[in-house]
């Protein structure tokens, strides 16, 4: 008879997803403990895959994919879109280091130590410029990554990320001298290192090739943030210089998606203007929620250019993050998803040709909303941010509430505070 203290198989899968995420290792522990644990641990054994345009990452990557046990449990793939430049001297090297540091604050080397640190950064950096224009040139990261996708069966999520990890090991030569290596101090030698740029549009366009070409299952797709906030995303020009076949390629590469991240910048405004987002994104005609963050201040860019006319069946949660509204574009949305539409967060937001009381009462309207929270938002020609408190806005739009910007609730707080 089984133990009452036996958890069903359900819950045990629960409790190792957990783990996978914070305690990997232990994972690789609980497999051993019997057949059962086995069977139901080996599915987070591996659940993220980290790889770059670089040879050693992409082997890794290859790998996995052919192992018969590991490339199951993958269920992410985060792309690293960071791109090395050519940078043939030394000196050139120093002044690319200038011109990364704020205020261009850079210490030159003082002791033989830090020498060594910038001489070896230096050449770690070259290592990794050559090897990813070699890789590139050669078709092998494409063809790579393709292959890899196609024998990879349960991922689910693709993640374009600009967060490059430099190791202190030299990832591309494998015979580093550990007396060197040991010789070096490691806050000198990554203080050395010069961070390789963000290349989010060339990223965005190989991602939705290989998606298109491999006809792969994905669910959510998620353009990340900068880790060290430097106002990067895709921008303009990534859609004003885009050709029919890889406008073709991306509403092929969206068509399977349910959650889209996408973290943006206004360069390049006429390119946003092209309406080639809008377009792209009808591909995705099961789209659940969508998220639109800038990375770097106000996205003055009209939502219209973002989503155009589309309505999605299966819409429920819209987050939009320091962009700018038109009020009658912006109602237009949750008005054509009426009967979907569950959750809407802005933050940030820039409201033009209206006010947001207005706004906010053609919200009311919508009775399918369960969540609304607006934070800091801001009204044309407007330099400070409208308060709006969370539970009279909610009360409002969500019960019987009145107008949290209305003048008699504006007239009633003030009365109470008085009191």
């Amino acid at each position: 008879m089984a133990s009452p203290y036996w958890f069903p198989p359900e819950i045990w899968s629960m409790v190792f997803q957990m783990i996978s995420k914070d305690y990997h290792y232990d994972i690789m522990d609980v497999r051993l403990t019997c057949k059962t644990f086995e069977k139901l641990a080996t599915p987070f054994l591996l659940p993220r895959m980290i790889c770059g345009p670089w040879s050693s990452s992409l082997t890794t990557l290859t790998a996995v994919s052919r192992h018969p046990v590991l490339s199951r449990s993958v269920r992410e793939v985060v792309y690293t879109c960071t791109r090395f430049q050519s940078i043939k001297t030394l000196p050139e090297y120093k002044e690319a280091l200038h011109k990364a540091y704020p205020f261009g604050r850079f210490d030159e080397p003082r002791t033989e130590e830090e020498d060594l640190g910038l001489n070896t950064a230096f050449s770690d950096y070259s290592q990794y410029y050559n090897n990813q224009a070699a890789m590139e040139s050669s078709g092998e990261v494409i063809a790579c990554l393709c292959s890899a996708l196609m024998r990879m069966p349960n991922i689910e999520r693709i993640t374009i990320s600009p967060n490059f990890e430099y190791e202190l090991d030299d990832e591309l030569d494998e015979e580093l001298d550990d007396e060197r290596n040991n010789e070096l101090d490691s806050y000198h030698y990554r203080k050395w290192f010069l961070d390789p740029n963000p290349a989010y549009n060339e990223a965005f366009l190989l991602k939705a090739r290989v998606l298109s070409l491999t006809g792969a299952n994905i669910r959510e797709l998620e353009i990340e943030s900068d880790d060290a906030d430097r106002g990067h995303g895709v921008d303009g020009a990534l859609f004003r210089g885009m050709s029919q076949l890889s406008l073709s390629h991306c509403c092929d590469a969206f068509r399977g998606l349910r959650n889209i991240t996408v973290t943006a910048n206004e360069t390049d405004i006429n390119g946003w203007r092209t309406g080639n987002l809008a377009k792209i994104l009808s591909g995705a005609t099961d789209l659940e929620k969508l998220y639109i963050h800038c990375s770097n201040g106000m996205f003055h860019i009209s939502t219209r250019y973002i989503l155009g006319t589309t309505v999605w069946s299966r819409l429920t949660s819209l987050d939009f993050y320091s962009t700018t509204f038109d009020q009658g574009d912006f109602l237009d949305v949750p008005r054509r998803h009426s009967g979907t539409l569950k959750d809407i967060d802005l933050f940030c937001v820039h409201l033009t040709n209206g006010s947001w009381k207005v706004l906010l009462e053609g919200m009311k309207s919508f009775l399918s909303l369960q969540h609304v929270s607006i934070e800091d938002p801001f009204e044309e020609d407007g330099h400070e941010a409208i308060y709006l408190n969370d539970d009279a806005l909610t009360k409002y739009l969500l019960g019987d509430g009145p107008n949290p910007l209305s003048i008699e609730y504006l007239l009633n707080l003030q009365e109470e505070s008085v009191l």
